[in-house]
């Protein structure tokens, strides 16, 4: 029956507990607070820029709205002024009055652009092609009348924003120029007399959109309301669409403020402001790793502080493991050592006066004390086996030995005969093959010859007939066996068998002998009567009373030797039914031939 380990190693023992004790109690609450602040901290920076940006750009956004406006007012009062009506109210007729018109036209556009508010004013004539010297002198002979935002202008009729690049016009713009164009009318409003754009150039707008320094990686922006990026710091980026869905998505679907977006796989937060007399839109992108930048700082400190910390876990459990879980680890090996039964190995020595020598110290007089136990008991056990082999011996010897002798006295005083002389030698042949030279094992072979002394003597001391027939297998004739095994049973078989035999019966024993694959099998089977269940089953039974221990003596010993001997897998079976003859069965192991107990 196996036993239960002592201490379950493995992933619960000691060594692991305290590890994870350590991660539970020191690292673990050490990263929930890390992160916890680290977000908080985040979480924090995120909702003040938020706010500050998202008052920023709504500030921006009105001084853009409030710039716009005054370029518009002002526009408008150089349109309806008396000298711009009457220049462009002029058609000229030949080609002195169109150099005199175009000498005019020129000092008066020359005269609006020198301004302080950084825009300057183009006139276009509603028919460009009547004043070849002015558009010459302006335009470097462009064909105005072909540019696309001119035809626009002449089927919108009201006033809007073009955006003018170099790539357009690396003559006219040297840069990107945003225009308010706006149709000119005559003081009675019956024909349109031209048209009067108001020329911004987009690098101006920085003074509204960025008037301070922004961060790292920030990007201020003015987009139209067809999503075109109408400013931008990098200039190669106005004019074109915004790229990202998302932020497309966003400055339509969500009021104005502030949120984190990713975009393009980098987080921004994200904040506009919408002007108040169009769709357009002042917009900052100002990525989240800027913003937490400060907390960085905080957070490599932290990672530093658990470095340490780990570092410092990673020392106490190593100390603790070789100090305390390591000897418990040795000590527990050595219990299971114990526990196999296995007692010559000396336990570990440990310079200890800690509760872990005491416990190393306790053990190991505690072992040396169960060796000294189990070896007192083995020898106890190892003598009364012998001293039980003795008796045993002694219970069948003498009482065989004082029949014998009183029957060659009979037939010595009643007959004088010559058989005599042949039971006195089966006497010497049987008293020789029972002591054995004192050894206990003998062979298959010398048990028989043994019997058939016996049987002999009985015949000659008797008058009924015994007969015996040997049955046994050739090949365990010489195998060793225990000595006095048959003669016991075949004399238990005789004494049965003659006292309920009739006149002129025989007594008739039949003894088997075979090898099995892991013992050998004997049988003797006599044609006596029987023996009663009652008897039967307390024959070979140890709990008897002194008068039920006279009854089967010889059975009772042989049963008892073998099983002291080889073990309880070894020893007597009683077959028989009441009235038709009694088998006993011999179980035997088989033993390796050994030449010292040959004879």
């Amino acid at each position: 029956m196996s036993k239960a380990p002592l201490v379950e190693l493995g992933r619960f023992s000691i060594r692991h507990k305290v590890i994870l004790l350590f991660f539970l109690v020191i690292m673990l609450p050490f990263l929930f607070i890390g992160y916890f602040s680290h977000s908080k901290s985040v979480e924090a920076i995120q909702n003040v820029s938020a706010a500050i940006s998202s008052q920023m750009m709504e500030k921006n956004a009105r001084n853009l709205d409030n710039y716009l406006e005054l370029v518009s007012k002002t526009q408008n009062e150089i349109m309806y002024s008396a000298d711009m009506q009457n220049l462009l109210s002029i058609i000229p007729s030949n080609t002195l009055e169109e150099l005199e018109i175009a000498s005019k036209l020129i000092q008066y556009s020359s005269s609006l652009s020198s301004n302080s508010h950084d825009y300057s004013i183009r006139i276009f004539p509603i028919d460009p092609s009547r004043y070849p010297t002015f558009t010459h002198s302006i335009y470097h002979n462009v064909d105005v009348e072909k540019e696309e935002w001119f035809t626009d202008a002449k089927s919108m009729k009201s006033p809007f924003w073009q955006l003018f690049l170099p790539e357009d016009n690396e003559v006219l713009y040297k840069e990107p120029i945003l225009s308010l164009i706006k149709q000119l009318y005559g003081l009675e409003k019956t024909r349109p007399l031209g048209y009067v754009a108001a020329d911004i150039k987009v690098s101006t707008l920085s003074d509204y959109l960025a008037p301070v320094k922004m961060l790292e990686q920030q990007q201020v922006m003015l987009i139209d309301d067809k999503d075109v990026i109408v400013y931008h710091q990098d200039q190669s980026l106005i004019g074109t669409s915004v790229a990202s869905r998302k932020l497309r998505d966003y400055l339509r679907q969500t009021p104005a403020g502030a949120d984190p977006i990713d975009i393009e796989g980098v987080e921004y937060m994200v904040t506009y402001a919408p002007l108040a007399n169009n769709d357009w839109k002042v917009v900052s992108l100002l990525p989240v790793s800027v913003l937490t930048k400060p907390v960085a700082g905080i957070e490599r400190v932290s990672v530093l502080f658990l470095l340490f910390y780990f570092g410092l876990s990673v020392i106490t459990v190593a100390y603790l493991t070789s100090r305390f879980t390591n000897p418990i680890h040795r000590l527990v090996q050595a219990m299971r050592k114990v526990e196999r039964g296995e007692f010559l190995f000396s336990v570990p020595r440990v310079s200890r006066r800690d509760e872990i020598g005491w416990l190393y110290l306790g053990f190991d007089n505690l072992v040396r004390r169960i060796d000294r136990l189990v070896q007192s008991a083995e020898k106890e056990a190892k003598d009364k086996k012998e001293l039980e082999f003795q008796v045993l011996t002694h219970q069948i010897n003498p009482h065989f030995l004082y029949n014998t002798l009183e029957a060659i006295r009979w037939k010595a005083e009643s007959r004088r005969a010559d058989d005599i002389s042949e039971m006195v030698r089966s006497l010497g042949n049987l008293l020789r093959l029972s002591l054995n030279d004192g050894r206990e094992l003998t062979r298959v072979e010398r048990e028989i010859e043994h019997v058939r002394a016996y049987v002999g003597i009985q015949s000659a001391r008797q008058d009924t007939s015994i007969r015996v027939v040997y049955m046994i297998d050739d090949d365990i004739m010489r195998l060793p066996c225990l000595r006095l095994l048959f003669q016991p049973l075949v004399e238990n078989a005789i004494k049965h068998g003659t006292r309920h035999a009739g006149d002129g019966d025989a007594v008739k024993i039949v003894i088997k002998g075979s090898r099995k694959p892991d013992h050998l099998k004997f049988e003797i089977i006599d044609n006596g009567p029987g023996i009663s269940e009652e008897i039967r089953s307390s024959l070979l039974s140890a709990d008897q009373s002194d008068q039920s221990r006279r009854k089967g003596v010889g059975l009772r010993n042989v049963h008892e030797r073998l099983v002291i001997y080889f073990g309880e897998r070894y020893g007597l079976r009683i077959l028989n039914r009441e009235g038709e003859g009694t088998v006993i069965e011999l179980t035997h192991p088989i033993l390796c031939d050994e030449p010292a107990q040959a004879g």
